[in-house]
């Protein structure tokens, strides 16, 4: 089974909003909480940061036409991209 490695920069997606995108450190005020002082979603700080990376890696793939096996991409974005075995 073939595998992709996406790298996605983790900056910002403990302090991001799954929600509404909001951006701010008050949006941590705990190591395991996470409360948006914008829009006020609750979650757990660490399912919320998975959430935003998972959709940053999911938007490298829509960018780069998806992941067919067998095809070529209909553009590249960048070198992100890893096979893992």
């Amino acid at each position: 089974m073939e595998r992709l490695l996406i790298k996605v920069n983790p900056r910002y997606t403990s302090q991001t909003c799954f929600e509404c995108k909001h951006i701010a450190k008050e949006n941590r005020r705990t190591q395991a909480n996470f409360e948006c002082v914008e829009c006020r979603y609750v979650t757990n700080a660490d399912v919320n940061a998975a959430r935003n990376i998972l959709a940053a890696g999911h938007a490298v793939l829509s960018a780069e036409g998806g992941c067919v096996k067998g095809r070529p991409l209909k553009q590249k974005t960048c070198d992100l991209r890893e096979k893992v075995t």
